[in-house]
């Protein structure tokens, strides 16, 4: 919910993907050194926003703004012509181009420790052809928990659960659905 929490959660994940991958390790590392955590997890953030330009720049063109369609989509999506729904549409295309290629590359930094891994194409291109099964099991389960989770969420802000404990539950399902889909990813390094 709160973004300093979100690099620690992306930084934590990157330091379970180097862990395993490092030493084998199967267990869940520590939560200190808070700032390497933040730091780790700032580079993760700017590899997702840049792998992400596409699909935000159509979510932008929106009426609303993108952080009241993440809080709440169902005051969003009911204010939609053809045109909105259109954009929604590409928006949601072009995520799951990017969310394609997205793990390995916050996999092949999360490994290296450099920024740079991240945006070497024929280093990703090469990691998801030689394990591409693993990867698009891991890749199909993880849209379908994404889906399941932003669905729910719509539920309850259908049922006037609440726009507060709604988006929380979506933020703390979607950490959950981080550490799930990243250690499948992992598997299909």
């Amino acid at each position: 919910m709160f973004p300093i929490v979100d690099l620690l959660a992306f930084g934590f994940v990157a330091r379970l993907i180097h862990s395993h991958l490092e030493e084998g390790e199967k267990k869940l590392p520590s939560w200190d050194h808070w700032g390497a955590l933040t730091l780790s997890g700032l580079e993760w953030g700017l590899i997702i926003a840049i792998y992400s330009v596409i699909p935000l720049l159509f979510l932008s063109l929106l009426p609303k703004s993108v952080f009241a369609f993440l809080v709440n989509p169902q005051f969003v999506l009911s204010g939609l012509n053809l045109g909105g729904h259109l954009l929604l549409v590409f928006s949601i295309l072009f995520g799951i181009i990017a969310l394609f290629f997205l793990p390995m590359t916050l996999i092949l930094f999360s490994n290296s420790g450099s920024f740079i891994d991240a945006f070497h194409l024929d280093k990703v291109f090469k990691h998801i052809k030689h394990r591409l099964t693993p990867y698009m099991i891991a890749y199909i389960l993880t849209i379908f928990l994404i889906v399941a989770d932003f669905s729910l969420h719509i539920l309850l802000n259908k049922i006037h659960f609440g726009i507060v404990p709604s988006y929380f539950l979506f933020t703390w399902l979607g950490f959950i659905i981080l550490l799930i889909s990243g250690s499948l990813f992992i598997e299909s390094f």
